[in-house]
C-alpha cells in the first residue's frame, strides 16, 4: 500500500505469483442494472477522433514468423529443447462490461481474474467544485470507484488515466458524467490557478483511493493540440505542474499521459503535434501508447506503425506502454458518417500477434486491450441516445458478442500464461 508519507506505489505480487484462477462472482443487485445503462452510456467519451477506414492489411511474414513463436530456443539449452520465455510486460483490459446487467457483470468479473494481471481504471470527468474545496466527492461517483477496485484480480497491478479534458476543461462529474462545467471553471483555461489547484487536489485524492502502481494524468493528449493549437501552452503548464507536485508526494510512481499513435503517424505524421508532446517527455515517466490501427487506416501497416512509433521515441530511453489498444474484428457501416470498418478475425489476430511480440522484445511496462467482449448487447441498449460514432468499437472484442473466443484470444491466453 502507498505509505502515508506517500513515498512508494504499493507492493504488487510479482507476475509469476499471481493467482489466475481466484473465482469470487459478482453478486449487483438486479436494480442497479438501470443505472448501470446510463453510466456506461457516458464510459465511451474516450473515443471521440477523427475515424477513418484501415483497408486490408499487409503481410510481413519473415519478422512475424521470428517474434510470434512462444517458444525461444536458448543457446545455453539441450539441442532441439524447447524453453519458455518469461513474460516480459503485464497484461490487461478496463472493467468494460458487454452489457449493462448483473450477468454481464458477473462474467467481466470472473474473465478478469483469468485473464489480466494489471487493471486499467480509465475515468473521465471531473469533480472539478468538490476538488477544488475539499469537499466529499458525490456518491454516485463513489460507487462507481468503489466498483472499479471490487472488480481489479487479486495482485494485480492498476492503471489509473484521468483527463482534464481533450480541447475544453473535461465536463463536470457529480451525480453521473458529462455534466456542464460548474460556473466558477466555465471558460478557464487549463493553466488557470484555480483548475491547476482543484485539477491537482483530484489526481491525489484519486491516488490515494485506487493506490495505482502507474497514474496517467492526461489521455492522448496530443488532441488537445489537434482540435485547438493554442490550447496546448496550457495544458502543458498544467501537466508539468500535476506531475511535479505528484512526483514530490509519490517519487516512486510512474506518472505520464499517453498519446493516439494512429493519429500522430497520420499519414502524413502530424509533425507539430509530435514535436509538442515530445517537448513534454522529461515529464512523462513512459512512453504511454493509444493505438486502434482501424482507426487512420493503419490495420494494413502495423510493422510501419512500430517502426515510425520506436524511432521518435527510443531517444528517452524510457518503457513502452499500451495504454490502451484493440482492433476491430468485423466489418461494420457507419451510415451517417458514410465509412466502413473492414475489420476481420485475421486482421485482429494479425495485429495482437505483432503487438504482443513487440511486448515481448521491447519489454513494454504493460499492453490494455479496453474491451474484453463485444457490446452488441449494450449498443441495443443505448443506440436510441448514443452518438453513432460509439458503435465504432463494439466489435474490438477479443470475445464476440456470444462470448465465443477469436483467434485473438488464443494469443493472448498463450502469452498471458508464460510463466
Amino acid at each position: 500500500m502507498i505509505s502515508a508519507k506517500g513515498t512508494s506505489p504499493p507492493r504488487v505480487v510479482p507476475l509469476r505469483t499471481v493467482h489466475q484462477d481466484t473465482k469470487n462472482c459478482l453478486t449487483t443487485e438486479a436494480r442497479r442494472a438501470q443505472r448501470n445503462i446510463e453510466e456506461t452510456k457516458l464510459q465511451f467519451s474516450w473515443c471521440l477522433g477523427v475515424l477513418v477506414v484501415g483497408l486490408s492489411a499487409a503481410a510481413s511474414l519473415a519478422l512475424l514468423c521470428v517474434s510470434l513463436c512462444p517458444l525461444c530456443f536458448c543457446g545455453g539449452a539441450v539441442a532441439g529443447t524447447p524453453v519458455v520465455a518469461s513474460r516480459q510486460y503485464r497484461m490487461g483490459f478496463t472493467p468494460f462490461p458487454y452489457d449493462a446487467t448483473p450477468a454481464a457483470e458477473a462474467d467481466l468479473k470472473t474473465f478478469l481474474r483469468t485473464n489480466s494481471d494489471i487493471i486499467a481504471q480509465h475515468i473521465e470527468g471531473v469533480p472539478w467544485t468538490e476538488a477544488a474545496e475539499g469537499k466529499p466527492f458525490h456518491p454516485k461517483l463513489m460507487e462507481d470507484w468503489q466498483r472499479r477496485r471490487r472488480l481489479t484480480p487479486p495482485g494485480a497491478a492498476t492503471y489509473l488515466a484521468v483527463s482534464p479534458g481533450r480541447g475544453d476543461l473535461a465536463p463536470y462529474r457529480a451525480q453521473s458524467e458529462g455534466l456542464p462545467l460548474p460556473a466558477a471553471f466555465a471558460g478557464k483555461s487549463f493553466d488557470d490557478p484555480l483548475v491547476m489547484r482543484a485539477y491537482l487536489a483530484y489526481c491525489l485524492r484519486a491516488v490515494g483511493y485506487f493506490h495505482p502502481n502507474y497514474l496517467a494524468i492526461g489521455i492522448e493528449v496530443n488532441e488537445i493540440r489537434n482540435a485547438s493549437p493554442s490550447k496546448w501552452a496550457a495544458y502543458a503548464k498544467l501537466h508539468r505542474y500535476v506531475y511535479g507536485e505528484v512526483k514530490r508526494k509519490y517519487p516512486k510512481l510512474p506518472v505520464l499521459a499517453s498519446f493516439t499513435l494512429h493519429n500522430l503517424y497520420g499519414p502524413p505524421p502530424k509533425t507539430d503535434a509530435l514535436k509538442a508532446f515530445q517537448g513534454l517527455m522529461d515529464c512523462n515517466d513512459l512512453v504511454a501508447v493509444s493505438f486502434y490501427p482501424f482507426l487512420g487506416g493503419h490495420s494494413g501497416r502495423i510493422e510501419q506503425c512500430f517502426a515510425w512509433l520506436q524511432s521518435q521515441f527510443d531517444r528517452y530511453r524510457k518503457p513502452y506502454a499500451f495504454v490502451e489498444t484493440g482492433e476491430a474484428a468485423e466489418r461494420l457501416e457507419l451510415p451517417s458518417a458514410h465509412v466502413s470498418i473492414e475489420g476481420t478475425p485475421e486482421k485482429q489476430r494479425d495485429y495482437y500477434a505483432r503487438l504482443l511480440a513487440l511486448a515481448q522484445r521491447r519489454r513494454f511496462a504493460f499492453v490494455i486491450t479496453f474491451l474484453y467482449r463485444d457490446y452488441d448487447a449494450l449498443w441495443e441498449r443505448i443506440k436510441a441516445t448514443a452518438p453513432e460514432l460509439f458503435l465504432a468499437w463494439r466489435d474490438c472484442g477479443l470475445l464476440d458478442e456470444a462470448g465465443r473466443p477469436r483467434p485473438a484470444y488464443v494469443l493472448w491466453q498463450r502469452a498471458f500464461r508464460r510463466p
